[in-house]
């Protein structure tokens, strides 16, 4: 009796972010995700304190050093002499600092987007699903290409060129979450009770429809982190001297013959990052799915 009493305490403190706190813990992959990504995180945000030389500092008696050939340098340097240990601590800030701010953007342009044209419907959801087909229909890369060409290359402008395009996988995820959504039980009482559509649409729809545009925001940073990485290898992208992993690797086309470690370590980063965040959205998509049974 005591047991059973128990168990229904437990049921009644349970809630769905606890379960899926659980879940997630659970997922031993997930977990090592959220720590690759931690880490990555961490030597972004304290980049300043953990490199032990500025990234744009070079030194010219010290140019392509291997690593553990100079005690300062254990990683070496690259072709002008910047510590490449340096340089890659500050390309973790510049890659999170890309795609963060590119999937908020997508976030804050298609969500508002997609809901707005899947709860109306009508002739607003034709107008965007018709702008949505087009913007579709340009290879996004491609598209990027040509922005950074005519705005030239630099942070600001790779994250412009990115995110033009960036919010249309958010937008007809949540159109579609709120084209099944509006026709809830509990979205047509509302509405009969005269709520006020925008409070049925950001406050009771969005957060039911918020976990699979969480999820869909996870598995956008690495290809974020991955198109900013292709550009700057092709010297579209991050401009000289902030620190770039993909160009990085671009730059060491030159010389990866005879320094294989300019561009080994820089794709192991890339690597490692994507496959964090890969872990990380997996994770999230199983912790958050409420059909997931124990």
């Amino acid at each position: 009796m005591a047991d059973d009493l128990d168990d229904g305490i437990d049921f009644e403190h349970r809630s769905f972010w606890n379960d899926a706190s659980r879940r997630f813990c659970r997922n031993r992959l997930a977990v090592t995700g959220l720590a690759i990504v931690g880490l990555v995180a961490f030597l972004a945000i304290f980049a300043d304190f953990l490199a032990p030389f500025p990234y744009d500092h070079a030194y010219f008696d010290k140019v392509l050093l291997e690593p553990f050939q100079h005690p300062d340098h254990p990683l070496g340097t690259d072709e002008v002499g910047r510590d490449y240990l340096s340089r890659l601590i500050y390309g973790a800030r510049t890659s999170l600092t890309v795609s963060l701010l590119v999937q908020a953007i997508a976030v804050l342009i298609g969500v508002p987007v997609g809901a707005l044209s899947g709860y109306f419907g009508g002739r607003l959801d034709f107008a965007v699903s018709r702008v949505i087909d087009v913007m579709t229909a340009f290879p996004s890369l491609l598209f990027a290409i040509l922005i950074i060409s005519v705005l030239d290359g630099g942070l600001p402008t790779i994250i412009i060129a990115l995110s033009i395009t960036g919010w249309i996988g958010i937008a007809r995820l949540t159109r579609a979450q709120f084209l099944t959504l509006r026709e809830q039980e509990y979205a047509l009482a509302a509405k009969a009770l005269g709520v006020p559509s925008s409070k049925i649409i950001f406050h009771d729809l969005l957060l039911n429809a918020l976990t699979p545009i969480l999820v869909a925001v996870s598995f956008g940073i690495p290809g974020t982190i991955f198109a900013e990485a292709g550009l700057s290898f092709i010297g579209l992208g991050i401009n000289d001297p902030l620190a770039s992993w993909g160009k990085m690797v671009g730059v060491s086309n030159a010389y990866v013959r005879v320094y294989w470690h300019l561009a080994l370590f820089p794709t192991i980063a890339i690597a490692m990052t994507m496959l964090g965040f890969s872990f990380l959205g997996d994770g999230l998509r199983d912790a958050l799915d409420p059909k997931y049974e124990e």
